[in-house]
Order: C-alpha cells, then sequence, then structure tokens
C-alpha cells in the first residue's frame, strides 16, 4: 500500500534534483550565484537571508563548528565562547557565546546559542533598512528581557521546556534610534504609527531567519516583546 504523501516526496525530490542539475550547469558557463543562495556554500552573515534561511539557521544549530566558522567571518561581531553547562536533563546550554560586539548594540549583552546569535546578526542586519525607511533614523540598541531561563514554556508547572532552558530563545522589548525615538512592542505594537509600523515589519523581519517568533498577536504573555527562537520551523503567528 502506498504511504500518504509519497508522491508529494518523491516530487519534490525529483524538482530539487533538476535545479540541482540546472544550477551546475549554470556555473559551468560562468553564471554566477549571490551568497547564501547554493545550499552547499557556507553561510555568509553579512550578506542578506534569502530562501535557504531557516534551513542554514537548523544546520548552524546542530553543527558547532560550522556555526562558530559563520560566527568568526561576520565582520561587525565580536564575541566570546562560553564553557558548556548542565543544570540537569532538561536544562543548561552547549556552543554558547557572549556577543562583546555587534552592528546594533543589546542591553544587556546577548549570551546565547550559536545558531541564535547568527540569527540575530541576521536579523539586525534586516532591521537598518527598516529602521531608515520608518522611523527616519538609525536603530542604535535593542533591549532584550533575557535568553537562558531554566523553566518550561510560558512558564507553567508541567510541560515542555522551553527554549530559554537551553539559551537557544530572546526576548526582546523595545528598539531604540538615533534621533532620541523608540519603538516598544507594549506601548506601539499595532498602532498606526511609524513605531507602529517599525514593530510590524521587525515581526515579519524576524519570521525570515528565526525558527519561531512570537509576539502580542500571539497572547498577552507576549504583549511587552517578541519571543525568538531557533526551536520551531517557521512558526510566526
Amino acid at each position: 500500500m502506498r504511504r500518504p504523501g509519497a508522491g508529494c516526496s518523491t516530487l519534490a525530490a525529483a524538482l530539487f534534483a533538476l535545479v540541482l542539475v540546472i544550477v551546475v550547469w549554470l556555473m559551468r558557463y560562468g553564471v554566477t550565484f549571490p551568497p547564501n543562495t547554493l545550499p552547499w556554500r557556507p553561510v555568509v552573515l553579512d550578506a542578506p537571508p534569502r530562501w535557504l534561511a531557516h534551513w542554514q539557521m537548523y544546520r548552524l544549530g546542530h553543527d558547532g563548528p560550522r556555526c562558530l566558522a559563520a560566527l568568526e567571518s561576520a565582520g561587525h561581531l565580536g564575541f566570546t565562547r562560553l564553557r558548556d553547562r548542565r543544570i540537569d536533563d532538561r536544562c543548561g546550554f552547549t556552543n554558547v557565546v557572549r556577543a562583546d560586539s555587534q552592528p546594533v548594540a543589546f542591553s544587556p549583552h546577548v549570551t546565547a546559542t550559536c545558531a541564535l546569535t547568527a540569527a540575530l546578526y541576521w536579523f539586525q542586519i534586516e532591521l537598518a533598512p527598516i529602521a531608515r525607511q520608518e522611523m527616519h533614523s538609525d536603530l542604535v540598541r535593542i533591549d532584550q528581557l533575557g535568553t537562558y531561563s531554566c523553566r518550561n514554556v510560558n512558564s507553567e508547572m508541567d510541560g515542555r521546556r522551553s527554549q530559554h532552558a537551553t539559551a537557544n530563545a530572546i526576548d526582546v522589548a523595545a528598539f531604540h534610534f538615533a534621533n532620541g525615538k523608540t519603538a516598544s512592542v507594549l506601548r506601539d505594537f499595532g498602532k498606526p504609527s511609524p513605531a507602529g509600523r517599525f514593530l510590524d515589519r521587525a515581526h515579519g523581519a524576524a519570521c525570515k531567519v528565526f525558527g519561531t517568533v512570537l509576539g502580542p498577536r500571539y497572547n498577552r504573555l507576549h504583549a511587552n516583546h517578541f519571543h525568538l527562537d531557533m526551536g520551531g520551523a517557521g512558526f510566526c503567528p
């Protein structure tokens, strides 16, 4: 008996193989492709994320040396590797770094998994033109509420562990600009204002690189922040 969905999987594999053949053929004739376009090329964090972004971040999250190589090649990132730490069977972190300098300052500095740090770098690059278009100023600081916390999802007594339990998530509360203006998730999200429009577009930019993006539209627990993590597969309500 044929498995449900087997035909779709076979078709997808065939299409991927066809695309691969076409790409190789084009490369033989000197056609070049932008960074982050081809799956076998290294991730370039200083170039824009493209159609492979979620898959690339997933690979970085499961390949420590590859992820660190991506961070080391980033032109505006300074970081320090930290020792792995195990709290219990479901809390702790591995392959974690402290970002000492980034394109945009975080308050406080971010300590997170390598993959989350890589995604945050891409996020900051994506935010730069949005800030100029909506706020008419450069983004200079992002306020964050924390990355690591040994707890369950939504701080429930029972249930699955949050991505915060492995430093694989961050909560972002506000964005500050060079002209002195601020876009606060709690105060401005959903409003027909420059700050509100910036936050809406920032939410959309986050969806391009993070596995899960939660905000005020999701539930009241996220009324004052965007939750960004690397544990999902493009969940962005």
